[in-house]
């Protein structure tokens, strides 16, 4: 299934006048027949063309969102979940493709969202950004930025909690929980994690094996980091056309902790599991 949409579009899902409104959006595709996200302009000089329509916006007071095997691409943001910490997750992202955004692949908000077996990449900014708070849980995820259209300043995950309003007043937001668990990091930048922490409120993350790149200078020796791989490169397939799956050489083989996420994105077992969304297949 294909939903195309126009220039400047996207999806609102919720009432963007009403938080108590809610909303809900259930895209459920499969290995195969994955539902795909893109813009209308179908002729070849827009093929791989980011910044084609706006984004899938969860509004705030939408919850329960689920996307299961979508492809979302070629816009400006892939999903934003702009919403208010609940007791029901404000979306479940399991087995999807998020890639060639022109901003951000993922932004949320003071969210709550559970992302499984993704890949997230090539974003002209960030492909992560949990902001003013929230809780969020990402397992086997692959985060990799190689963005080639232009200099891109900004690391590919960003973790906030707080914000500035128009009158310069600092705003705390807790960050209650970010937590990665076999997930690759990595980009062409140096550093691609970049923390915004005020000491006055909650800032939990924790990188649980995973392969991260990152200052140098930032002491990982902490309890955030659990049986990381710093700073190695993934060998991934083929980064320039955005083939993340791991080459034999790949430090991240049998890397991971056992989770309940059974298979990768592609339906092979993992045993031993790899980090990122692919499991190595001989």
């Amino acid at each position: 299934m294909e939903v195309y949409l126009h220039k400047n579009s996207g999806i609102l899902v919720g009432n963007p006048f009403s938080a108590n409104l809610g909303g809900t959006i259930k895209v459920n595709g499969s290995l195969g027949n994955e539902v795909v996200f893109q813009g209308d302009r179908l002729d070849s000089w827009y093929n791989d063309s980011p910044g084609q329509w706006d984004r899938i916006w969860l509004m705030p007071g939408s919850k329960n969102n689920i996307f299961d095997y979508a492809i979302i691409k070629e816009g400006t943001i892939g999903i934003h979940a702009d919403t208010i910490v609940n007791s029901n997750p404000t979306a479940i992202v399991n087995n999807c493709i998020i890639e060639n955004m022109s901003a951000i692949g993922i932004l949320g908000q003071e969210a709550k969202l559970d992302v499984n077996n993704t890949v997230v990449s090539n974003c002209g900014q960030y492909t992560l950004v949990c902001n003013i708070g929230g809780d969020y849980n990402f397992t086997h995820c692959t985060f990799a930025n190689f963005w080639d259209l232009g200099t891109r300043n900004t690391p590919s995950v960003l973790l906030n909690n707080y914000y500035e309003d128009a009158d310069g007043i600092l705003h705390i937001r807790d960050l209650n929980n970010v937590h990665f668990t076999n997930c690759i990091i990595d980009g062409d930048l140096t550093t691609e994690i970049e923390y915004q922490e005020n000491s006055s409120g909650i800032f939990n993350y924790t990188f649980d094996h995973c392969l991260i790149t990152i200052d140098p200078n930032i002491n990982t020796n902490t309890t955030n980091y659990i049986n990381i791989i710093k700073n190695e490169s993934p060998d991934f397939e083929d980064k320039s056309t955005r083939d993340f799956h791991l080459t034999e050489n790949s430090p991240c083989i049998n890397s991971g902790t056992n989770t309940s996420i059974s298979d990768d994105i592609e339906g092979n077992t993992r045993n031993n599991p790899d980090l990122g969304a692919y499991e190595f297949v001989d």
